[in-house]
């Protein structure tokens, strides 16, 4: 891979030593982290929808305020219970999976064994997201850290070279 840095070596040193701490903070508290993001994102989505219901008189986009109710209810839901994200993706996984399955099933000349572990395998990581949620959060966490620590050190490399 090959890339060529143009700016200036000092500010773009700064940043990949900045990167590289924040690497390390995702991959030492990736619990905290974690559930602290998800949390501040059901706040902002509470917010937003309040502020929804709050300015709309009678209907915006053709939909009236209930539309507005269902996500203000849903942000306080993730703010209070942010696993539940990960089961909510853990059962749209799960559906998928569900979906693939019928197609490769009901076709009984279906040779394409791609669908089949595809399909499989998003049924194990939806199983897992539904019962291990708070555990496939740090995992999440901690891979994201492990890719910014990376990029981190290859961008600092990149800035010693001549």
């Amino acid at each position: 891979m090959r890339f060529y840095l143009h700016g200036n070596r000092d500010f773009i040193k700064t940043i990949s030593i900045l990167a590289f701490f924040v690497g390390l903070l995702l991959i030492s508290f990736p619990a905290f982290i974690g559930l602290t993001l998800i949390r501040i994102v059901g706040l902002l989505m509470a917010i937003l929808s309040g502020l929804g219901v709050y300015f709309t008189e009678g209907t915006i986009w053709g939909r009236d305020r209930s539309f507005f109710l269902v996500s203000l209810l849903a942000g306080i839901l993730v703010l209070v219970f942010p696993t539940l994200i990960m089961i909510i993706f853990g059962l749209g996984l799960l559906s998928f999976a569900v979906y693939k399955f019928f197609f490769f099933f009901k076709d009984k000349h279906n040779t394409n064994k791609n669908d089949f572990i595809i399909a499989l395998i998003t049924l194990i990581v939806g199983l897992i997201l539904m019962f291990n949620g708070r555990s496939a959060i740090e995992t999440i966490v901690r891979i994201i850290g492990v890719f910014v620590v990376s990029f981190s050190a290859i961008l600092f490399y990149k800035t010693l070279e001549d």
